[in-house]
């Protein structure tokens, strides 16, 4: 195996490690984030609150709605009863029975509007717990399967790490060395493959005396161009 060739099989693997440690990283960002999750749980609070705020106007009502009517009863059984001869107080109570009669036709209308709201916010409530339970079971399998996915990852970084460890020691210092200065400048792609006579990172074409250096195998040769260490295949 030629330098180049042992220089671009490490950088296939470290290629290969660098997109794996990507899609690791994505993973346990998305293992952390339950943003989803968190927006349904608020929601299905939002709308129990709602709906108890709702019944506890509604309870309210109700009791006002009672205490009209057993006011009303009193003030009609007074008024009926024969106790009460004086003409300005029994028009005073009929004045009030009235008031109360208008009264309670008010609270029937506002109830009845409040039991309507309350119908809506109790379906409000069983939709966004059917959407929460929904959530929490699409949310669980995909825990799952990103659980699955990491340890895989793991264990294909682990075996690339091996690989890379072994086809090191396996390569010249000086060769490594020469690839290592060159890593970061050109974007962990040090090596690039001669194709047609063209480097196929850069696209430019080489000449003659690149490719004869490169065909007598006189040691590393680099891309007229980008600099990168070129691999005839």
């Amino acid at each position: 195996m030629t330098l180049a060739r042992a220089l671009y099989e490490i950088q296939k693997i470290e290629l290969d490690i660098i997109e794996r440690a990507k899609r690791m990283k994505s993973v346990n960002a998305q293992l952390k984030d339950d943003e989803l999750l968190r927006g349904a749980k608020e929601e299905f609070t939002a709308a129990e609150a709602a709906l108890d705020d709702n019944s506890k106007l509604l309870r309210d009502m109700e009791i006002q709605i009672e205490a009209v009517a057993e006011k009303r009863k009193a003030t009609e059984t007074r008024l009926y009863s024969g106790s009460v001869g004086n003409p300005k107080e029994l028009q005073d109570m009929q004045m009030e029975v009235e008031s109360l009669t208008r009264r309670r036709a008010q609270l029937d209308d506002q109830l009845l509007q409040l039991m309507i709201t309350r119908d809506q916010a109790s379906q409000d409530r069983e939709d966004s717990k059917q959407l929460l339970e929904e959530i929490y079971a699409r949310h669980d399998e995909e825990q799952r399967d990103l659980m699955e996915e990491k340890t895989a990852l793991s264990g294909e970084i682990e075996r690339l790490k091996a690989a890379r460890k072994s086809a090191l020691a396996n390569t010249p210092g000086t060769a490594l060395q020469t690839y290592n200065n060159m890593r970061r400048a050109k974007g962990n792609r040090p090596v690039a493959v001669l194709r047609e006579k063209t480097c196929t990172i850069c696209g430019i074409q080489q000449d003659n005396t690149v490719l004869t250096a490169i065909n007598r195998g006189d040691g590393l040769v680099n891309c007229s161009n980008c600099g990168r260490i070129l691999l005839k295949i």
